[in-house]
Formats: C-alpha cells, sequence, structure tokens
C-alpha cells in the first residue's frame, strides 16, 4: 500500500522529492515529503497531485495538522480541476472542524482560509475573498506574522485585480512585495510579481510592466513554478503585443503553453485562450480568434466563470471589430456591459467598504486588547514584590480597567450611531437623487405626451387629415422610449462607473451611426484611473455627449467624429469633428442652452474650440469630486 507509482516528474525538485519519497523508511519521513511535494502542485500534473493527496490520506493520522494540510489540497486539487462549488464547500467543511484556539493549528488555518479566497475569486465571490483577506490579515496583525501579512495583501490585490480596480491592487500587491524580503517569502508570494505587472500594463504604465515581469519570469524559472511562469510569460506577450513585436509575443505565448501542458490549470487555461484569441486578432487571423474566443466562453458559461468569461468577450469583440462584423461586434458590447453589472451587483463597492471598515475596527480592538494585556503582565510582576502593594494595585487596576472598559463601550456606541448617521445622510441623498431624476423624467415624457396628444387630435380632424405627417408623432413616441431607456439604465444602478458610461455611449453611437453612413467616426479611451458617478449626473453626462453627437452630425457637415475619454487625477471628455468649425461662440440655441444648463447642474465644465485648420471640439470636465476614485 505504502510504494508509490508516479509518472516523470514535471520539474528537478519534484523528482528529487519524488525518490526521496520512494526512499522514505517510514510513514512518518513519507507524510514530511508529501508535505513538500504539496507546495509544488502547481508544478505538477493534477494526476500526480490527486495520487500524493490519496497517499496523505491513508498515512495521516485524523484531526493533525498533516492531516488538515492534505484537506486543504483537496480543496486546490477540486478547485484546479474546474469544479470551484466543491471546492469551496470542501474547504468551507475544514474550516469548520480546524481547531482555533491551538497554535499549532494556525498556519494550516491560514492557508485554508487563503485557498478559499483563492476559490471565491474564480467564482465570482469577490467580496467574500476580500472577507478572507481581511481575516488573514486580522489573525497575522494579532500573531505579529510578516509571512501571512504578505499572504494577505497577494489576496487583496488579486480579488481587487478581478473587479478591474487595478490602482487598488497595485497598492495591495506593492504592501505584499515590501514584506518579501527572502527566498522562502518570495516562493510563497511569486504571483505578486506578475499580478502587478499585468496591472501595470492596464492601465498604460510600461516600464514598470515590464520591471516586475522580468522579475515573475526569473523567479519562476528559480523556484520552478511553471504555473507562475506560464501567466508571466503570457502577461509579456500581452505587453509585446501592445508593442507590436509579433515575433516576441509568439516566442513567449508558445513557451508559456509548453509549461501549461505540464501543470494544467482550467481556470489559467481559458486565460490563455483569450490571450491567444486577443493574438490572433493582433495578427489579423479573426476566424481562430472568434473560433478560440466562442469556446473559451463556452467552458466559463458552465463554470459560471463571470470575470474569466468578460475576459474571453473582449477578446471575442476584438477579433469581430478587425474582421468588419459590426453588427456582432455590436451585440458583445452589450453582452458585456450585461455581465459586467452583475460582476459590480454581486460585488458592489459598498459592501467592500463595509468589509474594510469592520477590519480597521477589529485593528483597534485588537490592539487595545495586546495593551491591556501588556498591562496586566506588568502589574503581575509588581505583585510578587511586595504583598502590600499587589492589593493596591489590584484595587487601582480594577478600578482603570472599569474606566477603560466604559470608555471603550463609549466609543463603540459613537462608532455605531455615526455608522447609522452616515446611513441616514446616504438613504437621503439618493432619495434626493431619485426625486431628480423623477422630476426631469417628468417633464420629458410629459412634453412627448402632449405632443402625441395633440397629434393625435389633428389626426381625428378630417380637415387636415391630407396634410397630417404621420412621422411625428413616430418620432414621439421613439423618444419616448430612448427616455425611459436612459433612465431606467441609471436607475438599476446605486453608483455607475466611468467606463460604464463610456460603453453606453459607445452602444448608441454603433447605433446611430447605421443613419450615417458616409461619417467615419472613433472611440479613444485612456482610463487610467476609473471612477464612479451619482445616477444623476451620469444621466445628464450622457445627454449632453449625445447632444454634443447629434449636434455635430446635423451641423457640422463633418466626415470625422471622434470621442475620447481620458481619466488621471481628473476626468475630460472630448467631442471632436473636422466640420466647418465655428467663427467665435458657439451660435445659441436650444442644444447648447441644454448642454450648457446641464454641465452646470453637476458642476462640470464645457468650452467649445476651433481645431485647425478646420473643425470643432467640445471639452467636459470635472470641476469639483462630483466624481470620486474607485
Amino acid at each position: 500500500m505504502l510504494t508509490p507509482v508516479f509518472v516523470q516528474g514535471q520539474t528537478q525538485r519534484i523528482a528529487k522529492l519524488q525518490k526521496e519519497l520512494v526512499s522514505a523508511n517510514d510513514a512518518q519521513q513519507k507524510v514530511s515529503v508529501l508535505i513538500a511535494l504539496f507546495n509544488e502542485s502547481r508544478s505538477m500534473s493534477l494526476e500526480n497531485l490527486l495520487s500524493y493527496i490519496e497517499m496523505a490520506e491513508k498515512l495521516t493520522k485524523p484531526n493533525t495538522p498533516e492531516y488538515f494540510v492534505t484537506k486543504v489540497n483537496l480543496g486546490l486539487y477540486l478547485l484546479r480541476s474546474g469544479k470551484g462549488a466543491e471546492a469551496i464547500l470542501e474547504l468551507n467543511k475544514l474550516l469548520e472542524e480546524l481547531p482555533t484556539d491551538d497554535s499549532q493549528f494556525f498556519n494550516v488555518y491560514m492557508q485554508a482560509l487563503h485557498a478559499r479566497g483563492v476559490a471565491y475569486v474564480r467564482n465570482n465571490k469577490v467580496k467574500d475573498a476580500i472577507q478572507d483577506g481581511f481575516t488573514i490579515l486580522k489573525n497575522a496583525d494579532v500573531e505579529n506574522s510578516d509571512i501571512w501579512r504578505a499572504r494577505s495583501y497577494l489576496l487583496l490585490g488579486y480579488s481587487n485585480m478581478e473587479l478591474l480596480k487595478y490602482n487598488v491592487a497595485i497598492e495591495y500587491l506593492n504592501k505584499c512585495l515590501v514584506l518579501t524580503t527572502n527566498d522562502s517569502v518570495i516562493a510563497a508570494n511569486i504571483y505578486a510579481y506578475s499580478n502587478i505587472a499585468s496591472c501595470y500594463n492596464n492601465i498604460g504604465k510600461m516600464d514598470s510592466a515590464f520591471k516586475y515581469i522580468e522579475q515573475a519570469i526569473k523567479y519562476g524559472h528559480q523556484f520552478e513554478n511553471l504555473s507562475s511562469l506560464s501567466n508571466a510569460l503570457n502577461i509579456r506577450a500581452d505587453m509585446y503585443i501592445n508593442l507590436h513585436k509579433t515575433e516576441l509575443a509568439t516566442k513567449d505565448l508558445e513557451e508559456a503553453l509548453e509549461y501549461r501542458k505540464q501543470a494544467g490549470d482550467f481556470i489559467f487555461a481559458v486565460s490563455d485562450m483569450a490571450q491567444l484569441s486577443q493574438f490572433y486578432a493582433s495578427i489579423g487571423q479573426t476566424a481562430k480568434g472568434i473560433n478560440l474566443a466562442k469556446a473559451g466562453i463556452e467552458m466559463t458559461h458552465n463554470k459560471k466563470m463571470l470575470a474569466k468569461q468578460i475576459y474571453l468577450m473582449d477578446a471575442l469583440a476584438e477579433n469581430y471589430r478587425v474582421a468588419g462584423l459590426k453588427n456582432e461586434y455590436e451585440q458583445v458590447l452589450v453582452n458585456i456591459i450585461s455581465l459586467k453589472d452583475s460582476l459590480y451587483q454581486i460585488n458592489s463597492a459598498s459592501d467592500i467598504a463595509a468589509i474594510e471598515s469592520k477590519y480597521q475596527l477589529q485593528k483597534k480592538e485588537n490592539i487595545i486588547i495586546r495593551q491591556e494585556s501588556q498591562l496586566a503582565k506588568s502589574r503581575y510582576t509588581t505583585y510578587s514584590i511586595v504583598a502590600l502593594l499587589t492589593f493596591i494595585f489590584i484595587v487601582f487596576g480594577l478600578m482603570y480597567r472599569n474606566t477603560q472598559l466604559v470608555r471603550q463601550r463609549k466609543i463603540e456606541r459613537q462608532l455605531i450611531e455615526q455608522q447609522l448617521m452616515a446611513e441616514q445622510n446616504l438613504n437621503r441623498a439618493m432619495e434626493v437623487e431619485r426625486k431628480r431624476i423623477a422630476a426631469d423624467l417628468h417633464d420629458k415624457l410629459g412634453a412627448y405626451a402632449a405632443a402625441i396628444t395633440n397629434q393625435v387630435k389633428l389626426l381625428k380632424d378630417k380637415s387636415v387629415l391630407n396634410s397630417f405627417d404621420s412621422d411625428n408623432i413616430e418620432e414621439s413616441a421613439n423618444s419616448m422610449v430612448s427616455q425611459l431607456s436612459d433612465t431606467i439604465w441609471v436607475l438599476k444602478n446605486n453608483e455607475l462607473t466611468l467606463t460604464g458610461l463610456f460603453d453606453r455611449l459607445k452602444l448608441w453611437m454603433q447605433k446611430l451611426m447605421k443613419s450615417y453612413p458616409d461619417i467615419s467616426y472613433y472611440f479613444n479611451e485612456n482610463i487610467e484611473k476609473e471612477y464612479y458617478l451619482t445616477p444623476v449626473n451620469a444621466l445628464h453626462l450622457f445627454y449632453i455627449l449625445t447632444e454634443c453627437v447629434n449636434n455635430a452630425l446635423k451641423h457640422s457637415e463633418c466626415t470625422q467624429l471622434e470621442v475620447s475619454f481620458n481619466s488621471s487625477d481628473m476626468v475630460e471628455i472630448t467631442v471632436s469633428d473636422n466640420g466647418k468649425g465655428i467663427i467665435s461662440e458657439p451660435v445659441k440655441g436650444n442644444g447648447i442652452e441644454h448642454i450648457k444648463q446641464r454641465a452646470s447642474e453637476i458642476k462640470w465644465g464645457v468650452n467649445w474650440k476651433n481645431i485647425q485648420p478646420h473643425g470643432t471640439e467640445i471639452i467636459l470636465r470635472n470641476t469639483t469630486n462630483e466624481v470620486y476614485e474607485v
């Protein structure tokens, strides 16, 4: 029963451990080697990992640290096999069984928490993953463990990456790397280097991205971590693709694929499919890219992996765009918006902020507990010196402790009152926002409804029947439907991102520009920092932009139209055309006045200027904190 049969090891480290396992003399030695093999699991095939788990289950005694480590790796095996829900159930059961009051189980308890956090991310439960990340951080603070502080920051960074909050992810990953000071910690947190490189790549900071990706590849080779190495090579390939270095990208993709074959992982396999599909689009092989992306989407759909599905949808959309399939491209954009809405609703920013606040409060309580413990120890030392002073110190100590408890309860009550007041203020603000939207909707739909009523009366009047234009009724009805659609889009969300607004505008223009086949249009998106907008501000801004686009199409006599979204320390949106331009000031009319009125309402600046040699540019800038950084 104890004589193992293995396939060829994937790395020299694994091959060496396999030999030690075969030559081990007793069960305890074999268990020690198996634990070491579990640390190399990301570089071995699923078949090998399962064989080691089954062997460890036979050799370990129930309710020992080694037994629970084996159960953690069983959960990770299920996760890598694409059975995310089963992995979470296994890890939940394990965490219920683990003793939390015995220090010998501390590390395995933290391993189980971290594994469950990763499983939550891969099953779209990012909010729960962040909760586990802060739980690990709290426990690490109690035990003063820099190793687990670093691991918690790695999980929090990974979680925010999946929510596309790249700047937040970079902050956590930098904290992780600050604590990564020796080889053992680097090996445990090796993914921090490739993750932070991916974040910098996504926000366009290529120098920093290349700095960290080269470190990720270096450590991937040094520690023979095939999964990390595959990730790093795929990320660098994406960077080369952005720089149009096709040969270097091809080399990295092929090398990454070879490593991935040795250390199969379903989650990263679909990421590789998205990466390769994007690459096919960049070199014009769109048929291959479309088929690959569709296959990946079907796999992620069956596994209900929203974040990876969005990644594959982006690749599919890019292939459709390059292939000139406008209708398919438009439909994929609609699907991406819907998936992003679902992901944001599952993992709302307000819930995540509440988790962070709860951690900060718990951290302060832990500091107070440690301070009280230190004071108690100091008193006990004094008690052993003089019996009389012992009695006095006990009396004063009890009085002091009672004062501290009264003060702590007062602080807690104040915190609860502040939280309730903040919630009440938020509810009042949301009610004001919704009333403003309702008033705007009432004014506009009332006007359209009155127009339709009047046109119906004219239609009944036989004396004017021959001269009646039925297109007016259709135009008014379409305007009402459009107004309702835009308002419902806003009311569905408590908050909207700048990226979501841009996606909505692109979708609207896709449909509109079909009526202007002679005019070329372009989108330019450079969002280094993501921002949130309130529902009313998002609606006003959307109407301003649609008014600008309609003015350009109707009055500028242009042949090209470009809309640009830029955000870093502030937000700037421009709508430019190559039409006849303006003489000095834009001609006053209802459209211009509406734009100015809406911009003033949301406290945004708006300016018109000529473009040389001809054309007009409209610039919108946020002049206050009416948007707030993610």
